[in-house]
């Protein structure tokens, strides 16, 4: 369709230039040859003969005035009703009330500057404009018989696409998201929009199956303290009140698994908080040496089973949130106590690099395979699952630490090895970019 219509376009400029042409170039050439034929004139008499022939020849009427606009020739003795030699003529007038269209040159003649007025008769004009506008109207309505003999056939072509998107997407839904634009159907632009769309519905599928399963893990979380509490508390309801050894017991266990509760909804924020881009963190300087004597003198405290060594670089000034990062190395070095053996070895290093701070947590723990390898900081994932109880955490600490060290524009490499150890290595620059 595109392609007649722009065929019906270019035949209109051709002829538009073809009148064009024929007043802006072919008319002086012609006057050039009547100039030719003028100079060869030696009398009036020649002279005159010479524009009369010229002026039937050209369709026009002819009239060679001095620069003065005296007029000393014309193609009719009585062109203007008088007899040209005794006035000068307004020829602007004789213009309008004739209703020609004036061409003037300069011409040579008798050895002395003259002008030359050629005044076509406007109706050779309006004929080609008839026939331009015939020419255009033929135009208009092949190019609609073309667009109506092909175009809906066309139409139907190029559109069937846009209607599978369209009745695609009326079937796409929570329980049907396996749909895809057919692409090798699609051209153009349109193939390119059906590759987008594609990418968009893996997209909203991958992150609706993530979705999916986050609810079932935190469902699945919540379910086992939610039970314990519930069992305790109908223990307390049944032999509670004269028995204080399971009055004791039932506190106990009630208070741990409330405490359970907490931190997991209290991670659970933190994520959303992440998820929703509301999360805030309190940047100031200060030197994260400090902060790592902290964790490890802590650590010393808390735990007694296992070998902590260190090597910490002094005075490092970084820019951060203390708490945030303090938080995210803590949870690397529980992680890393929880699967490394009693008398095992926990090394904590920090060395500066060209770019800032790093931080390496190394133990001598069971390992990570391969496998598992690429997702530890994936939500609500623990490779060890058979100790899942034992060493406590809900899967959701790595997660977190990970989103604190690259809210901080850092790094995370992770080398580990089944039954030797796993080492953590994260590079914060020394200065933050805003």
């Amino acid at each position: 369709m595109l392609y007649f219509i722009s065929c019906i376009f270019t035949l209109l400029i051709v002829i538009s230039g073809y009148l064009y042409l024929e007043h802006e170039l072919f008319i002086p050439k012609k006057i050039n040859v009547d100039e030719s034929l003028l100079k060869e004139c030696t009398t009036d008499l020649e002279i005159k003969d010479t524009i009369r022939k010229i002026a039937v020849y050209r369709d026009s009427d002819i009239i060679i005035a001095e620069l003065d606009d005296n007029i000393v020739y014309a193609s009719d003795d009585n062109l203007f009703g008088i007899p040209y030699p005794e006035t000068k003529i307004q020829f602007f007038e004789f213009i309008k009330e004739n209703k020609k269209l004036p061409y003037k040159e300069i011409i040579s003649l008798n050895n002395k500057f003259h002008k030359i007025f050629y005044y076509f008769n406007v109706s050779s004009f309006t004929n080609r404009a008839k026939i331009l506008a015939l020419l255009v109207g033929a135009g208009e309505l092949f190019g609609l018989f073309i667009i109506w003999l092909f175009g809906s056939h066309k139409s139907k072509k190029v559109l069937k696409p846009i209607y599978t998107m369209t009745t695609m997407a009326k079937d796409i839904t929570i329980y049907n998201m396996d749909a895809r634009l057919n692409i090798s159907e699609a051209k153009y632009e349109l193939k390119d929009l059906a590759y987008t769309l594609n990418k968009m519905l893996d997209s909203l599928k991958t992150d609706y199956t993530k979705q999916k399963r986050f609810v079932s893990d935190v469902s699945h979380e919540l379910r086992t303290p939610i039970s314990i509490i519930d069992g305790y508390a109908s223990m307390l309801q049944r032999w509670g009140k004269k028995d204080e050894e399971v009055l004791n017991e039932s506190i106990e266990a009630i208070k741990n698994e409330a405490e359970n509760m907490k931190d997991l909804v209290e991670n659970l924020l933190f994520l959303a908080r992440h998820d929703n881009q509301t999360l805030e963190y309190n940047m100031e300087n200060f030197y994260i040496d400090e902060l790592l004597n902290e964790v490890i003198k802590e650590t010393g405290i808390i735990d007694k089973k296992h070998i902590i060594e260190h090597t910490i670089t002094p005075n490092v000034l970084i820019s951060g949130d203390k708490n945030r990062l303090k938080q995210a190395i803590r949870i690397f070095v529980d992680n890393a106590i929880k699967y490394t053996p009693p008398s095992g070895k926990i090394i904590i290093k920090s060395y500066k690099t060209d770019t800032g701070i790093s931080v390496s947590i190394k133990d001598t723990g069971i390992g990570i395979s391969r496998e598992d390898l690429g997702n530890i900081f994936n939500r609500f994932y623990r490779s060890d699952k058979s100790r899942t109880r034992q060493t406590g955490g809900h899967g959701l600490g790595l997660s977190i630490a990970k989103i604190i060290v690259l809210g901080h524009k850092g790094k995370i490499k992770v080398r580990s090895k089944l039954g030797i150890g796993t080492e953590i290595i994260i590079t914060i620059p020394t200065s933050i970019p805003n």
